[in-house]
């Protein structure tokens, strides 16, 4: 049943509309969570949330807001589905039938099946403001999370109040974190424990050009067992070192191989000496054999198919594969390490003092004797490359009574390093002709692999386009060459053309350096969160200017250098005959700065744009 909640009388609406306090509260944001409240109830074997939503929609651009989507899955149960919408007295106008509400599959574009639903609906309203309510009750009979909650259902709109209540036998206990919301009040009546936290969300945050994952901004509140059964196996959250010896325990026996794949492993490499080469040519084997599949899995999403399921279907989910390519390699004697990270651009720290499934990949730690590989088994690109995603962040290595967490290296300078060379020169009609060959490594190397292999040649097209060729020039032709399988780097070139970077003023011309562009920075006194820049960025610039026999070229700019604790820039120019040659280094170091320092982040950037703005060649007709 829906909670039922006071109406305000019409006259004291009225007043409070007359004077403006409506405005002022409400209508500065499109819609507004007013009131949020969760009830869990958890025991050995059974977990009962019931949820409770009351969103107030002020424009038709807070419709979405009414669009409603639960998930669930054989093992979470969803029931009780009940919503209204009331008019800005407070009256009831609708309310949602059950033929309204639309079953479906969560689907994406990497998925072929799962297990994973949707229980949908829509209920708005014509006129504005209006108030969604709407509730549902979740039941599990197996967990090892009881709540990962928040009071923020969009970093965009606020959350007026919202409460989580937990209640659990006397003698079960749980472990829990706060973050940016005040410990819980707790009280205990008649053998059951009761736990409350309260929270609010008044003010949006956005995301800023290097700032840190928005959720450290955020209030939340999780929870978890401290013991607990899953698929029929004890675990624990006491310690990582515990947490890892349960996921341990669920791959006893997933890792069979049919014998014709056997016969496969040891084909490919019982002549190869190094293990380092049987190694990658069992990955080559896994990149060309499978593809990377969201599938249906078990145990809250930690259980993955056996080594067999992946064999003898060609895909599976990061955990599958992860777990199959281990099983491939043990058949040689090669020792890896299950291994779960978070897997995203931006680095999201692990509570290290809250051992919990804080993780949302799979890969493989596999030491050697003289190297250390981290091998991502979903990945398409070169042997041994780990990636902007999974680089420098604490990852849990798993193995019975040694699980720890990791860090994985750090990508260095060299390995994101974007380089270009361009050769400029003039047509008779003095527009400037442009031949750019790029070498992407780091993130670009990652996007332009996804770009050459998943995307149309018309999107490609746009693409470059929009997002690489430079401002002021029109692209004439590109080619993208195949890269080497195992060297992470791409190579791009286009032609181009521009009529914008030669100014004529009577017998004296301009030349523009075509200048190195940055990421849009916030100006210090807008700028709310503190930078973190995930990996390094490294970007190398030789431009090489051929100019007419008509012209004289006249003194040219001066070379220039910035150092800062932030990184460094360097120009240097070069005169032979009737060539000048730029050459443009940027490096800006990985790290993490307090917004006290983001001015001096900012002047830095700043004044290596401010000198890139700078450079033209003086030219004088003969």
């Amino acid at each position: 049943m829906l909670y039922k909640f006071s109406i305000i009388p019409k006259y004291l609406f009225l007043i409070f509309l007359s004077t403006g306090f409506y405005q002022c509260f409400s209508q500065k944001y499109d819609a507004e969570l007013i009131n949020r409240q969760t009830i869990i109830e958890a025991s050995d074997g059974k977990l009962v949330e019931t949820n409770f939503f009351e969103i107030q929609v002020n424009n038709r651009y807070g419709d979405k807001y009414a669009e409603i989507s639960i998930p669930f899955n054989k093992l979470n149960k969803v029931s009780d589905i009940e919503a209204s919408i009331s008019d800005i007295f407070g009256i009831e106008v609708k309310k949602l039938k059950k033929s309204d509400i639309i079953v479906k599959s969560e689907n994406s574009a990497i998925s072929f099946f799962d297990d994973n639903y949707v229980k949908e609906f829509t209920l708005r309203n014509n006129s504005y403001p209006y108030t969604l309510k709407y509730s549902y009750r979740v039941e599990a009979s197996q967990f090892i999370f009881i709540a990962g909650w928040s009071p923020v259902i969009d970093t965009d709109i606020p959350t007026r109040g919202a409460t989580l209540n937990l209640s659990v036998p006397s003698n079960y206990q749980i472990n829990y974190n706060c973050n940016l919301v005040d410990q819980p009040k707790i009280d205990s009546i008649s053998g059951i424990t009761y736990y409350s936290w309260h929270a609010s969300y008044k003010i949006p945050i956005k995301p800023e050009t290097y700032s840190p994952a928005l959720k450290q901004f955020l209030p939340s509140v999780v929870i978890v067992p401290k013991y607990f059964t899953s698929d029929l196996i004890d675990g624990s959250t006491e310690s990582w070192e515990a947490y890892g010896n349960w996921n341990q325990l669920l791959f006893n026996g997933l890792d069979d191989l049919p014998l014709t794949e056997e016969k496969k492993i040891h084909a490919l490499t019982d002549s190869v000496p190094d293990e380092k080469e049987k190694i990658r040519m069992l990955f080559h084997y896994l990149q060309d054999a499978t593809r990377y599949i969201l599938v249906s899995i078990k145990t809250s999403g930690h259980k993955p198919h056996p080594a067999s399921y992946v064999a003898e279907n060609k895909y599976g989910d990061c955990k599958a594969l992860a777990n199959y390519f281990k099983s491939c390699l043990s058949k040689i004697n090669i020792k890896a390490y299950y291994t779960t990270i978070n897997a995203d651009d931006v680095i999201d720290p692990v509570i290290t003092s809250f051992p919990s499934p804080q993780f949302n990949h799979a890969i493989l730690f596999i030491p050697l004797m003289q190297d250390t590989l981290w091998v991502d088994c979903t990945s398409n690109l070169a042997f041994g490359y780990l990636g902007t995603s999974t680089q420098n962040r604490l990852a849990l290595v798993m193995d019975y009574n040694t699980s720890s967490l990791v860090k994985t290296p750090a990508l260095s300078f060299e390995e994101v390093l974007a380089s270009r060379n361009i050769k400029v020169k003039f047509d008779i009609n003095k527009t400037i002709q442009a031949d750019f060959t790029n070498t992407y490594r780091g993130d670009k190397y990652e996007l332009f692999s996804y770009v050459m292999n998943e995307v149309s040649e018309s999107e490609r097209s746009q693409y470059i386009r929009k997002k690489i060729v430079e401002t002021g020039f029109q692209l004439d032709s590109y080619s993208i060459a195949v890269p080497e399988r195992d060297k992470p780097e791409i190579n791009l070139k286009y032609t181009a053309s521009s009529d914008q970077l030669l100014k004529e003023y009577g017998a004296e011309s301009l030349l523009k350096i075509i200048p190195l562009d940055f990421n849009f920075l916030e100006e210090p006194k807008k700028r709310k969160l503190p930078v973190q820049i995930n990996y390094p960025v490294y970007r190398i610039d030789t431009i090489e200017y051929t100019i007419p026999d008509n012209y004289h070229i006249n003194p040219i700019p001066k070379n220039a250098s910035i150092n800062s604790k932030y990184g460094e820039y360097q120009v240097d120019f070069q005169v032979k005959d009737q060539s000048v040659t730029a050459i443009k280094k940027v490096k800006i170091n990985s790290g993490s700065y307090p917004l006290v320092e983001y001015q001096n982040f900012y002047n830095f950037i700043l004044s290596i744009e401010e000198s890139e703005n700078s450079f033209y060649i003086a030219l004088t007709n003969k």
